[in-house]
């Protein structure tokens, strides 16, 4: 009776504060958006059929196929446990904080605490949903594919939470609704720190091309010609041997910039679910790989990411300081004596949770574009170079192309059989066939 009780002054206390409830009705919207699509996808991996222009063995089609729509099944569980999760530690943290206070535990405390929890919560729930959070790095995806309590996946998270909360706690304390501007601030430098790290990292991990035994002289020849053209310098690209799989990334803020190519797309990558099939990129196509990735530099795409990162996370974090600013009594969820910062901590947990999925969508439909403007550059300065045999034998690795709607959802990346597409259709256009 008294858990009914609660859930009906909790209904009150949204009704009251409308902007509350129309937080609520996008994040409930979105999420049962996300897990529509994931149905849809599970429905179209299940009835795909191989396309005519990769050469797989159909046992291995099928194999992959049927693994895929296993998987979408997978990601739908997962996005409904992930967010019912967050929602159910949304709902107990005012339980919590009037339990900590018949303890005698101070605020101050119990803040640190519900730090403490919504780290171990992140960190349990990272590999279920990428989870959004007001300062999340927008390079540190290496790290992400990292085992869940492995130094760097932990240090990720750990700055998530810390980063925020750390300032508003003293922020507030000192300046109360102003202390906006100084989390702001907090924020700017977070995100640059996070940059430059991240970086810095892999700059130390990285071997420059030109040491790298693996390329031929005339590879290191072109590309030192290449690199002088686009303004770059020989020790900005090297060889990354992590265990990534077949990949490459840019990474840059102002003038301190790196490329990495992983060692798989330089050796051969042996496919574990298909181990007939070896990706094996040539030299010319390593190439091509490296122009995309110099593209991204030369478009200044990780300093705009940066840049949108911060002024969604102001933008929450402004919200969060007005929005939530009243006694904390006032939401009859909270004793008298309750402190701000607390309730703030509450209110931003409350967005994360709301907004994760339409942020998501943007930050995702943003990267697509980025990417584009990636081919355009390699394209426009090194079209010749075959760039297309990598997604084609990508395709080879991942046969079942995803459903539209469910990639404009989730896709880092446009589809690979649409780059390779339009990589084949520019070299008809544009390359003698001795090129």
């Amino acid at each position: 009776m008294e858990f009914l009780d609660t859930l009906k002054h909790v209904w009150a206390v949204v009704l009251e504060h409308q902007w509350l409830m129309i937080l609520s009705i996008i994040g409930v919207a979105s999420f049962a958006f996300y897990r529509l699509v994931d149905f849809l996808q599970f429905n179209h991996a299940k009835n795909s059929s191989k396309a005519e222009d990769i050469k797989i063995n159909d046992e291995v089609f099928e194999r992959k196929r049927a693994g895929k729509a296993s998987r979408t099944i997978k990601t739908l569980w997962k996005g409904i446990s992930s967010w019912g999760a967050q929602l159910a530690f949304i709902a107990s943290i005012p339980f919590l904080i009037s339990w900590f206070s018949a303890k005698g535990i101070t605020n101050g405390y119990a803040y640190i605490i519900l730090m403490v929890m919504s780290f171990v919560l992140n960190l349990a729930l990272s590999k279920l949903f990428p989870l959004w959070n007001p300062v999340r790095p927008y390079v540190c995806r290496a790290f992400q594919n990292e085992k869940t309590l492995q130094p760097g996946n932990m240090a990720f998270h750990a700055w998530g939470v810390a980063s925020w909360s750390i300032p508003v706690y003293f922020f507030w304390e000192y300046f109360q609704v102003q202390g906006w501007i100084g989390s702001v601030i907090f924020i700017v430098i977070a995100q640059v720190i996070q940059v430059f790290f991240f970086i810095y990292s892999i700059k130390k991990a990285a071997i420059p091309y030109q040491k790298y035994d693996g390329f031929s002289d005339k590879f290191k020849q072109n590309m030192q010609k290449y690199l002088q053209e686009n303004g770059m310098q020989d020790e900005e690209v090297g060889v990354l041997n992590m265990n990534m799989g077949p990949n490459a990334f840019a990474t840059s803020i102002g003038g301190y910039r790196q490329i990495v190519i992983t060692e798989e797309l330089i050796k051969g990558y042996t496919d574990p679910s298909n181990p007939e099939f070896t990706l094996k990129l040539s030299e010319d196509t390593i190439e091509a790989i490296t122009s995309h990735e110099v593209g991204h530099i030369k478009h200044h795409h990780v300093e705009k990411g940066v840049i949108m990162g911060i002024l969604i996370s102001s933008a929450v974090t402004i919200a969060v300081y007005h929005l939530f600013s009243a006694d904390p009594s006032n939401y009859g969820l909270f004793e008298q004596g309750t402190s701000q910062q607390l309730l703030l901590y509450w209110g931003q947990t409350i967005f994360n949770t709301m907004l994760v999925y339409p942020i998501t969508f943007i930050m995702l439909l943003v990267s697509r574009y980025k990417e584009t403007q990636a081919d355009t550059h390699l394209l426009n300065t090194n079209g010749c170079k075959n760039g297309k045999d990598f997604f084609h034998q990508i395709r080879h690795i991942a046969p079942v192309a995803n459903f539209p709607l469910w990639h404009s959802c989730n896709g880092t990346h446009p589809p690979a059989h649409e780059r390779e597409k339009r990589m084949g259709e520019w070299e008809k256009e544009h390359c003698n066939p001795e090129s």
